[in-house]
């Protein structure tokens, strides 16, 4: 089965900007390299200006061809496939008739004559090392840049499959919680949907949680600090400076004249205080 011809090849904005390179290198390579015997085009070598502007209307007149034939190629493409082979079939034709089309136009400017058979191979090699350095270049550039539009998406897709797993990972960190002593060691393990809230009690902190419909109390040594640090990217806000809530098990939450109150309106836990320190993050929580 033949390899398709890369679809950067044939994209419209690709062709255009293959043509333009193509008139661009061109009229350089002509006014620096002056083949087809092109000095003489002038009869008088040394007026530049006049050689510039024919060198112009040649190359030009080549461009043209060319983008008809670009333009017949487009159209083709849109309701047929184009092989790899047959697209460089179709290029080696374009140098071709190029070639023909050249080899007359330099025999018109020719005061000696010479048969069209003579001129006619020195044309097409010419053209070919003239547009080898362009379509090299312009297919290379058009692969370098479908390879960073073909990365850019990789890297988009991956960073939704990474945010993706992140929210998973997530979600599945705080199914549990795990709470270490002050050397490290690992004392409890519970669901994170079970905690309610942390309370200091001097060098010791007291975690409530929920068990079988009843509110139990773990005693862990460890400090209100250090449990701040530790799970600051669990939802777990710390309201009073002897206590660190679960934000999502708070179901009312009061305004008195003497403070800021959270009710849990669970079994026997108690009405937590907000101190003035935290008071203006604890509302913006309940209030967004």
């Amino acid at each position: 089965m033949s390899q398709k011809t890369p679809e950067y090849l044939l994209k419209k904005k690709n062709i255009i900007l293959f043509l333009v390179f193509v008139a661009l290198f061109s009229v350089l390579f002509f006014n620096i390299y002056k083949p087809f015997n092109s000095s003489s085009w002038t009869h008088n070598g040394d007026n530049k200006t006049i050689y510039f502007f024919l060198s112009i209307f040649f190359i030009f007149s080549g461009v043209f061809v060319l983008a008809i034939s670009r333009t017949i190629m487009f159209q083709y493409k849109k309701k047929n496939s184009l092989p790899l082979t047959s697209f460089m079939i179709w290029i080696i034709g374009e140098i071709i008739v190029l070639s023909v089309i050249y080899s007359l136009f330099a025999l018109y400017f020719f005061t000696n004559k010479i048969d069209f058979f003579d001129i006619f191979p020195q044309t097409l090699l010419y053209l070919f090392l003239t547009l080898l350095i362009p379509y090299i270049v312009s297919w290379l550039y058009f692969a370098l840049q479908e390879k960073k539009i073909a990365i850019a998406k990789l890297i988009e897709m991956n960073r939704y499959i990474d945010e993706e797993n992140y929210v998973n990972i997530a979600n599945e960190k705080h199914n549990l919680i795990h709470f270490h002593d002050e050397k490290g060691t690992l004392r409890l393990s519970i669901k994170f949907g079970k905690l309610y809230y942390i309370e200091a009690a001097d060098n010791y902190v007291n975690i409530y949680y929920e068990n079988k419909g009843k509110i139990t109390r773990f005693l862990l040594r460890n400090s209100l600090k250090n449990i701040e640090e530790q799970y600051k990217d669990y939802p777990l806000t710390r309201c009073h400076r002897s206590y660190i809530i679960n934000v999502d098990k708070v179901k009312i939450l009061k305004k008195e004249k003497d403070g800021i109150y959270l009710d849990f309106d669970f079994g026997d836990t108690p009405i937590i205080p907000v101190s003035k320190t935290y008071s203006e993050n604890i509302t913006e929580i309940f209030y967004k």
